[in-house]
Formats: structure tokens, C-alpha cells, sequence
């Protein structure tokens, strides 16, 4: 059809406002405009059925080519009370009066060109009982964002239609892979608050010619409110109070584990806070063995007067975040208290099972009954954590220890004299762990010292050797715990990262040839939720020890290209699935690290030359930050690996060994 007419919005630089949105790259961001869409109908369905609008209402969704990123199309159909002039008016006002009064910010439908480039509206209205209808593109990239067109909308009622397609390219790989189901489920969980405590019209999804599926009837008796009520939170130095609902359903594919979901404009904002680690498990069991999670919606005005623009984050500090997540999750725990007795019970039987092994390490009990001391340790602890805990109580069982040995590395000149002095107060036993701690570092530093050395005829061993000495391939810290890997060997700081993940992809898997996998992975994304926060992604990559035949340029023989690469392509897969099934995602990621662990060879530090890194702080350490990609990057020799490690132990090596 041809365009009849045009008209302009009123409105900022809406392309500019965009440019400074960020949405993130799962499946939740690709449909953000969906969502919206779904969310817009309902307010046109309750402005043209009041009361009656969760029975008259009716929302049509229709994907037709899902998984085709050329021929993808994505509509949404209601039969509310359509684009009348007020509507029309109001949509051509962004952050107009009319949506804040329906808790909405009439930014939500600019979203949709974050995701495709053709946007199209069409609606039949009543006019003093005369029906009416427009139908035009939407296009903020024109001087004349509304084109209209001639002819009538597909559908006969009085409704709206909104149609997507024309993806961005770069949603074209995850389009390739959409799975119905996981759409499904993904837009029934995102309108959950009226599931548990609103109202819902009658929401259909239909794929090509199939026949349409109810998404309402398909979560009516799954989102069953099972518990609600109210926590006071100091959020931003304020206490405010906050509404939750819990429900609990069945462990399936879409819903693997228990989390948290903020609700905020009547729908779910951002991405939902995991409660596995808080609540020591991923699921619970009941007593016919099935397995079910528990969900909880956490709402209240703090977070309506907090929502972003672009309703896709509440900013609210990761602080306040976690002082809620702990608020509703003790609520949980008071509500499963057979399930946390049961994980408490299991704790408690793993630890006497450890201490009969190391008796020596019930004196960090402190006179504690070691029900008492598990009671009041996480829920998600093993017994290497109270192992480890123990431990390092029976360290500290002298209060100065800590201090003293701070103090001590202030000055370098005196610091083994210091920790002599240091080791003589400490008591025997504690003598003995200590020295137990300090063996073991010293024979992982002797075997990669022998792995470097190590030849198969006039080959060197490959860096896989040394990096599973590091930490084990094809796994990740869901699956090892703190003694089971050295990544002091690198840097103490990551031993204690929330997640480590090693030559795995971020859909769980193991490297395959032609995978683009980091050696190394690890992701800090505690709890986050806002504008200002982000994730810091770390990643190191393994070279072949003496390897001499780098050049500038590909990726295949450039470490420095390989590593922007690879973070390239961990930072948009938006998140990792971990051995144990549960998903890891972040967003926003704004600390970039990578170390690159290979000999300083002639051909390597050429490359690196090549690359401005500089080596004037240290000859022996390679630098550089780079402003475009915001990432520090270390390249370090194997020697020099070994070197640091030796020198960060060598005051223990000497005191406790005799060295």
C-alpha cells in the first residue's frame, strides 16, 4: 500500500535517548517489545471492559518464521479499546501524562528499535460510534516517523495490532535457536504479578499455522499464590516497605531453580535473582519425590519511583538488592522448614564424616556444638567450605595473627623476621595446619615447574598440562571447591570470585574445535540490578610454553586478538550455564580483565610491541588498557608465573621449611 500521509512525534532526540539505553542480549531483551506490547494491550483492554476486562479481554500473539532471522515476524493483537485520537495523541508524546498514570513511562514501544528496524501499528477505534482505523509504520530514523498507509487493519474488531520483523543483525544468532516453549514460558513469567495477585486477559501464542495455545489457561493453576505478606527494607537509607508473593511449582526446564523476581509497572523488571546459594539448593524435594522450586515477586512503590525510562531496571544499589533477597529469603526458610532442616541435617553429617578424618579441626568450633556452628553457616556449604572455615579459624585462634602479618608486609626488608616472630606465638596445631597449607603450595609451584620442563621428544608438553594443575578442564566452581584448584597460582583475588569456569562454553559445554572458549572464565555479578552496576568478566588464555611463532594480526596467532575476541563472545552470551544446571546471568558488563599466561619469546613480545603494551613498570610483565574495548589486559611469562608465586610464599617456605 501506498504512504497517504505522515505526522512527527513530539518528542526529545529519541534516537539519542535510545543510544544511551542498554538492554542486555538473552532472550529476555529479544523480547522486551513483545512484552511491552503485551503489557500496552492490557491497559487498552481494562480501558475498554473495566471490570469485566480478565473475562472480555483477549491477547493474540503470533510468531510466524521464529527461527528464521530474514523472514521473523512477531505480532500482537488485542481487541481493546484501540488507537483513538487521546491514544494517538499520547503516542505521539513520549513521557506523557497518560501512560504515568498507568504506572507506564511511554517510553516502552521506542525499546522495540533496540531489537527490530520495521515496526508497524494498525487499530480500529469507535468515534462517537463510528468506527474508525489507522494503520501506519512507526520509523524514528525518518524526519516523518509516521507513515501512513491506505486500506483497512487485517482484523475486523475493535482493537490494536502491532507487528515486528526486520531483526538487527545482531540478534540473528540467538533468533536461530528460539525455542517455543522457552517463549512460552519466558512471556507467562514476565506478567507473573498478575498471575499471583492482578488480573489476566486471554493471552494466546501461536507459531506459523499451529494452533494458538493458551498461555493463561497453560500458568492459571501453575502461578498459584501459596504465601504473601510484607518485609521492611533500608533501601538508599530509607526503610521501605515491600509486598512479596511465593508460589511454588514444578522443576522444568524453563524453571530449573528458586528465584526472586522484582515486579515493577505491573510487570517483571530485570533478570530474576537466583536463591539457590541463599537457600542451599536449587530446588526442594517433597515427599512423593517430585522436585519444585519456589518463586517469589517482591513489589512496592520504592520500586515504581525508581524504574528507568525504558522499564528495564529498578536503581536501587546491589546492597539494597541483597538486604531484600535475604528479607524474602528467610521468609522462604521460615516457610521451608523441613526442606532447610533436611539440608542442615545433610551438613551436619558431611561434616562429622570430614572431622573424623581432620579431629584436629573441631577446635575451630570455639566451644560451639557443631549443630550450632553448621545452624548458622550458609545453606549452600559443603564440607570443604566448614573444612576451609575450620581451618581458618584455628588460623586466628591468636586475635593479632592476621594483624601481625599485615603489618609484617609493609616492610619487605624485615618481613621474614617478622613472620619468624609471627610463627613462634602461634600454638602447635595450628603450626601444624598452617604447614600443611604452605606444603601444598609449595608442590603445586614444583609441579608446574616440572610440567614447563617436561618434553615428548623435542616437544614441549601442551598448556594443558599446566592449566589443569591451574583448574581442572571442562569444569567450573559449582563442581570444585577452594581446594581442589590453585588459581592462586595466577592471582590470590581469583580463588575467591563468585564463578570460575574453565574451557567450557557458555552453554555449558566443553570446548569443540572451533570454539572460541576462554581457558579461564570468571564472572563477579553479585546480585545485580541497575543502571550503575555491572559485571566484571576475567578471563586468562594459556599459551604453549616457549612457543615462538606468533604474528600480528589473526586471531589464530595473535594471543592479544584471541583474548578481545573471546570476551567479545562471553560478554554478549549474557550469562553461563554452570555444571549443576543452574544459569549464571549478567548484564551491563562494564570491568573487562584478561591475563595472557605465555613465554615472553622474541615473536610474542614482538606482537605485543605491535600492540602498544608496555613493560616499563615491570620488564618482566606486558600491559595495556584499551580504551574502546574498557579491558586491562596482562600478558606474563610462565617464569614469571612461578617467580610470583614463589615470592608471595617464600617468608612461609622459609619459617615453616627451613628454606
Amino acid at each position: 500500500m501506498a504512504g497517504a500521509t505522515t505526522d512527527t512525534l513530539i518528542k526529545p532526540d529519541m534516537q539519542a535517548v535510545l543510544s544511551r539505553t542498554h538492554i542486555g542480549t538473552d532472550l529476555h531483551a529479544f523480547l522486551l517489545p513483545t512484552l511491552e506490547a503485551v503489557s500496552n494491550a492490557m491497559h487498552g483492554i481494562e480501558a475498554r471492559f473495566g471490570d469485566s476486562a480478565n473475562v472480555q479481554g483477549k491477547v493474540d500473539i503470533v510468531i510466524t518464521d521464529a527461527t528464521d532471522p530474514a523472514k521473523i515476524m512477531v505480532s500482537v493483537t488485542d481487541n481493546g479499546i484501540g488507537l483513538n485520537d487521546e491514544n494517538y495523541r499520547s503516542f505521539k508524546t513520549p513521557f506523557s501524562g497518560h501512560k504515568l498514570k498507568a504506572r507506564g513511562r511511554g517510553f516502552g514501544r521506542f525499546i522495540a528499535f533496540k531489537v527490530f528496524s520495521r515496526i508497524m501499528y494498525s487499530s480500529r477505534y469507535e468515534l462517537l460510534s463510528i468506527e474508525s482505523a489507522r494503520t501506519f509504520r512507526f520509523d524514528i530514523t525518518r524526519e516523518q516517523e509516521l507513515i501512513f498507509f491506505d486500506g483497512d487493519p487485517d482484523f475486523k474488531h475493535v482493537g490494536l495490532r502491532v507487528e515486528y520483523d526486520s531483526p538487527l543483525t545482531n540478534w540473528h544468532d540467538l533468533i536461530r535457536t528460539l525455542d517455543k516453549n522457552d517463549v512460552a514460558d519466558h512471556i507467562a513469567s514476565h506478567f507473573m504479578p498478575q498471575f499471583l495477585y492482578g488480573w489476566l486477559p486471554e493471552i494466546t501464542i501461536r507459531f506459523d499455522d499451529a494452533e494458538p495455545e493458551s498461555i493463561t489457561s497453560r500458568f492459571n493453576n501453575v502461578f498459584v499464590e501459596t504465601a504473601k505478606g510484607s518485609v521492611d527494607v533500608d533501601i538508599d537509607g530509607v526503610v521501605e516497605k515491600l509486598d512479596y508473593s511465593l508460589t511454588k511449582i514444578q522443576k522444568t526446564r524453563s524453571f530449573k531453580n528458586h528465584c526472586l523476581l522484582f515486579a515493577a509497572a505491573d510487570r517483571i523488571v530485570g533478570s530474576p535473582k537466583d536463591l539457590t546459594n541463599v537457600l542451599g539448593t536449587p530446588h526442594f524435594t517433597d515427599d512423593k519425590d517430585d522436585n519444585y522450586i519456589v518463586l517469589g515477586v517482591v513489589r512496592g512503590e520504592a520500586f515504581e519511583t525508581r524504574l528507568n525510562d525504558s522499564r528495564t531496571a529498578i536503581n536501587i544499589t546491589p546492597k539494597a538488592v541483597e538486604r531484600i533477597v535475604t528479607a524474602v529469603s528467610d521468609v522462604i526458610q521460615q516457610d521451608e522448614a523441613q526442606q532447610i532442616a533436611k539440608i542442615k541435617k545433610g551438613q551436619s553429617e558431611d561434616l562429622t564424616d570430614a572431622l573424623r578424618e581432620n579431629p584436629i579441626l573441631r577446635m575451630g568450633l570455639k566451644g560451639r556444638s557443631l549443630s550450632e556452628y553448621v545452624t548458622a553457616k550458609p545453606n549452600n556449604w559443603t564440607a570443604q567450605n566448614f573444612v576451609s572455615d575450620l581451618a581458618i579459624e584455628r588460623f586466628r585462634a591468636s586475635k593479632e595473627l592476621t594483624k601481625a602479618i599485615t603489618l609484617a608486609a609493609s616492610d619487605p626488608e624485615k618481613y621474614v623476621e617478622s613472620i619468624k616472630e609471627i610463627v613462634s606465638k602461634i600454638d602447635e596445631n595450628n603450626k601444624e595446619a598452617l604447614a600443611e597449607y604452605i606444603i601444598h603450595r609449595k608442590r603445586v609451584i614444583e609441579m608446574v615447574e616440572a610440567a614447563r620442563k617436561y618434553t615428548d621428544g623435542s616437544k614441549h608438553a601442551a598448556e594443558d598440562v599446566i592449566h589443569d594443575l591451574v583448574f581442572k578442564r571442562f569444569s567450573d566452581t559449582a563442581e570444585l571447591d577452594y581446594f581442589e584448584h590453585n588459581l592462586w597460582l595466577i592471582d590470590d583475588a581469583l580463588a575467591f570470585l563468585p564463578y570460575a569456569s574453565s574451557d567450557r562454553t557458555a552453554k555449558g559445554a566443553g570446548r569443540k574445535k572451533g570454539d572460541k572458549v576462554p581457558d579461564l572464565a570468571f564472572f563477579d555479578d553479585s546480585l545485580i540490578l541497575g543502571d550503575n552496576d555491572g559485571t566484571t568478566v576475567t578471563i586468562v588464555e594459556f599459551k604453549k610454553p616457549s612457543r615462538n611463532d606468533y604474528v600480528f594480526g589473526p586471531a589464530k596467532t595473535d594471543p592479544v586478538k584471541q583474548v578481545l575476541e573471546t570476551l567479545d563472545l562471553a560478554v554478549r552470551a549474557g550469562g553461563v550455564t554452570k555444571t549443576d544446571g543452574t544459569h549464571m546471568s549478567f548484564t551491563g558488563v562494564i570491568r573487562r580483565f584478561a591475563y595472557i599466561v605465555a613465554d615472553h619469546t622474541p615473536s610474542l613480545v614482538s606482537v605485543l610491541k605491535d600492540h602498544d603494551f608496555k613493560n616499563d613498570q615491570n620488564p618482566k610483565i606486558f600491559f595495556r588498557y584499551r580504551d574502546n574495548e574498557r579491558i586491562f589486559i596482562q600478558a606474563i611469562g610462565y617464569d614469571t608465573l612461578v617467580e610470583n608465586a614463589k615470592k608471595r610464599n617464600q617468608a612461609f617456605f622459609t619459617v615453616l621449611l627451613g628454606e
